[in-house]
Formats: C-alpha cells, sequence, structure tokens
C-alpha cells in the first residue's frame, strides 16, 4: 500500500511540473540579441521553423540560427552590448545557458566561416566561441575568427582568451597581438600576428562607420553618413545613449556639412523631424524638431522605450520643395537602429523530454 501512494505522489508530482511547463509563462522567453542591418543575402532560423530572410531589429533567441551568402554580411548585438560581425559564407547558432553556479553564460557555435568580435566584460558572465575543432574562452576582448571543419584561428586585438583544442584537449593561451591555429589533427599553436593579420582582425571587428545606421561604439547606438537632394547635400551624426526599457531617451541629430551655410538652414528648413517605432508596430511615429543650431535633439517617450530595440530615420524638407531622409535609400525598411535593454529579468528556457515521452519546456528567470 505504502508504495501504491508512493507512487501515486510520483504521478501527481510530474502532472503538477506538466502543467506548469505547459503554462502560457513558458513561451515569454526574452531574446538575448538583436541582428542589425543586415547587407546582402541574410538568413536566420528559430527552431522547428524554416530559413527565413532577416530584417533590421529581428530578435534572436537560444538557438537561433544565422547565415550569410557571398558577398553578404550582419551584425548582431547582444543585450549586453558584446558585437558580433558575421562576414559572408558564414554560419553560427547562438545559445545561452546557467551554470551550476548560477554564471549566465552565452555561446556562439560557428558551424563555418568568419566573424569579427567585441565582447563587453560583465561579472559572473561567460561568452564562448565553439567550432568543429575548438573552444575560445572570451572575456572582455576583440579579435576575429575562422572555422573551418578541420580548422580554428584567432587573432586577438587586446585582452587574454583560452583556447582548447577537441581533438586532444590541449589549450593554450592567446595575448592580445597573438594568433592561434587549431587544427583537427589536435595540433594547436600560438604566434605573434603579423601587421598583415593585425590588419585583417581590425577589418572584421570594426565598422565603417555607416553600417546601415547601427550602433558601433558599443554604448547606444550611433550612425554617421550623408544625404542629398537637389543641389544640397547634408551630413548627419545620429547618436543615442545605452537605453533602459520603460525609460524617456534622447536622440540626438548632428549637422556634420551642410553645402548651405549653418545659419541659413533655420530659414531654409520647412520641417525637420525624427521617424520612430518598434519593430513590431506597423507605422512610424514623427517627433517635429526646431533647428537653432548644429544639433537637435529629439526625447523618445518612456512609453515607446521598448526592448529590444527601436528604428528611428531623419526626415528634411526644404521651402524649396526639396525632401530628403537619413538613411537616404528606403529608410524605412533600412532604418537606424538603437538597441534597448530589457527592463525585467532574463529568461533561459530550456527543452527536455518528461518520462511519458512528452516535449515540454522550463523557463528560468535570472
Amino acid at each position: 500500500m505504502k508504495k501504491i501512494i508512493l507512487l501515486s505522489f510520483v504521478v501527481l508530482l510530474a502532472t503538477a511540473q506538466s502543467i506548469a511547463l505547459s503554462s502560457p509563462a513558458a513561451d515569454s522567453k526574452k531574446p538575448i540579441a538583436t541582428v542589425f542591418k543586415p547587407v546582402g543575402t541574410v538568413e536566420y532560423q528559430t527552431a522547428g521553423k524554416g530559413w527565413t530572410k532577416a530584417t533590421p531589429a529581428i530578435p534572436l533567441y537560444p538557438g537561433d540560427r544565422v547565415r550569410t551568402a557571398e558577398n553578404s554580411f550582419v551584425i548582431i548585438k547582444f543585450l549586453e552590448n558584446s558585437i558580433l560581425r558575421v562576414q559572408q559564407k558564414t554560419e553560427i547558432t547562438i545559445n545561452g545557458e546557467i551554470s551550476a553556479d548560477k554564471e549566465f553564460s552565452k555561446n556562439v557555435n560557428v558551424r563555418y566561416g568568419q566573424l569579427g568580435f567585441n565582447v563587453q566584460k560583465h561579472a559572473n558572465e561567460k561568452f564562448e566561441f565553439t567550432t568543429p575543432t575548438s573552444v575560445a574562452s572570451i572575456r572582455g576582448t576583440q579579435g576575429a575568427l575562422t572555422s573551418t571543419d578541420s580548422s580554428f584561428q584567432l587573432i586577438l586585438g587586446s585582452g587574454v582568451v583560452v583556447v582548447t583544442n577537441l581533438f586532444s584537449n590541449q589549450n593554450i593561451t592567446v595575448n592580445g597581438g597573438q594568433m592561434a591555429i587549431s587544427l583537427a589533427n589536435g595540433q594547436l599553436n600560438v604566434k605573434q600576428a603579423t601587421q598583415e593579420e593585425l590588419n585583417q582582425m581590425n577589418q572584421s571587428t570594426s565598422g565603417n562607420g555607416n553600417e546601415g545606421g547601427q550602433g558601433n561604439n558599443g554604448e547606444g547606438g550611433q550612425s554617421s553618413g550623408s544625404s542629398s537632394g537637389g543641389a544640397m547635400t547634408f551630413g548627419f551624426n545620429v547618436t543615442a545613449p545605452s537605453v533602459t526599457e520603460g525609460q524617456s531617451f534622447d536622440v540626438t541629430v548632428e549637422f556634420t556639412q551642410t553645402s548651405v551655410p549653418l545659419d541659413s538652414l533655420k530659414s531654409l528648413v520647412s520641417y525637420f523631424a525624427l521617424a520612430y517605432k518598434a519593430p513590431a508596430a506597423s507605422i512610424y511615429k514623427e517627433l517635429p524638431g526646431t533647428i537653432s543650431g548644429s544639433s537637435v535633439k529629439f526625447t523618445i517617450p518612456e512609453s515607446d522605450a521598448i526592448a529590444p530595440s527601436i528604428q528611428v530615420y531623419v526626415i528634411l524638407r526644404t521651402t524649396t520643395g526639396v525632401q530628403l531622409t537619413y538613411p537616404q535609400s528606403n529608410p524605412e525598411s533600412n532604418p537606424i537602429v538603437i538597441p534597448i535593454q530589457s527592463a525585467n529579468m532574463n529568461e533561459l528556457k530550456i527543452e527536455f523530454t518528461d518520462p511519458s515521452g512528452k516535449r515540454k519546456t522550463m523557463v528560468i528567470d535570472y
């Protein structure tokens, strides 16, 4: 009789867990990264779905995959401001998990290809790259890596990285200015990087200042570029601070160059505004501004500061009937993307199979 009672208790406990794990809260997982402007053919895949064209501000969740075709490129930014610059013909998978000692870890699996990285250093966090041959443990540094089925190459700009060869289980420490080579035959070596190799790394880890308006300063968002209409040309610098969800913030638009005297802009421009929207919104809102100097601040209200990002572009109309935007080409589908940090606790979604063989999901807040 005691055995029967005990068995009934176990069944009831399993049933309760099943109900709890299948509740709506299990579907409210939070993104851990955001796709910034994709260039060329860039696709992403969520578990259980097919490959889909990636567009600006698409959120990425643990287990999502991203791939680039030839002559394509994409920036991926994690919510804690670490940045990946994924080069052409590359496929990666992003993940997050909590270890036994409550350390939050992010992992990027590079199936093949090349990327540059700028990883921010945070307490109680770990960032790893895994490839078919190697594992690289990163803490607050920047560099570039290339991966194939049989080799792994890492060039480090600064900081320290520990590289482990998965075939020989050997590991080495790589310092700034050095290059590690790990092979499928178990060999693992480190050497001083040549200037040409360091230049290659710099190209992979730094933007050109106008990557579709994406933040490249690691803090908030920033974009610089120009736009022209008729005989007039304007240079713009758009900046925003690090933003937390639910807090109002300023977006500053600065005129870096004009084909007319700056003093004449006030009488020449009939309408100057910042258009903005959340990625899920269907239309842009406009904030009119007044030009009184070389820069204008636009305040995004707290009700519209929603994670993981907000999309903006600049509108300028002149009294002579000229209208232009920045970014100039298709700004609604090619906006400036400003990341927004979630104000809530993050959630880690873990899938598992229960004793009956059904797939369930566990959600852990951290």
